[in-house]
């Protein structure tokens, strides 16, 4: 929806959700000052179905849609960690048990 006197649109559910197929997932891929302090043009695009547009927000839209950008890269943050202990965690053992084994020796470190 827009809003009539300042042509800023209005998104219902958010900047993050795409409005073709609902992914979570919309990104910002350029932004700037757009007329006085408390609007932005925003570039935005969907990676799942190629969606893309630009619009101008009010701040609060954009405050929304940081807060969720910030959220959805804690979310990654927490991902990647845990995938990083278990691969640390699985080189370990495999080299503990080859170690147990004898498939090491010191001529592997030459």
């Amino acid at each position: 929806m827009r809003h009539a006197s300042t042509g800023q649109t209005k998104t219902a559910l958010g900047l993050h959700v795409c409005p073709r197929c609902s992914s979570p997932l919309v990104q910002p891929t350029c932004w700037e000052q757009a007329g006085d302090r408390g609007h932005w043009r925003l570039w935005r695009r969907c990676p799942e179905c190629e969606w893309h547009r630009d619009e101008v927000h009010g701040e609060a839209e954009i405050d929304a849609f940081d807060e969720e950008l910030d959220d959805g890269t804690r979310k990654l943050t927490d991902v990647l960690k845990t995938l990083e202990h278990e691969n640390m965690q699985y080189v370990a053992d495999t080299f503990a048990a080859a170690l147990d084994a004898d498939l090491i020796t010191a001529d592997d470190f030459r």
